[in-house]
């Protein structure tokens, strides 16, 4: 199966990523989350409320942030493969195929 076909048959998912376990990110988040249960215990339920509402628009920040990096780097891979492979004017003579 090419790319096309698995991106068509939804194999391809670049947002969903697995976590090596006991890499430095796995060991972050695992930090993060403890961090996060002893913030949580701590606040009434007025300010829960409050951090909620903070924390869905601050993720959804980040997917817009994510999506925007997502399909900046795909269109730079993009320009990169065209400029390798398009004929360019120069004044000098072009170099041999690698």
């Amino acid at each position: 199966m090419n790319i096309l076909e698995a991106l068509w048959g939804g194999g391809v998912r670049p947002c969903e990523r697995t976590v090596k376990q006991g890499s430095e990110y796995d060991m972050i988040r695992k930090e993060t989350s403890n961090a996060y249960d002893r913030f949580w215990s701590m606040l009434s339920r007025e300010e829960k409320d409050a951090f909620n509402t903070y924390s869905e628009l601050n993720n959804h920040l980040l997917s817009i942030s994510e999506a925007d990096i997502f399909a900046k780097g795909f269109r730079l891979g993009v320009q990169l493969l065209l400029a390798s492979i398009c004929q360019e004017d120069t004044q000098l003579p072009p170099l041999e195929d690698l």
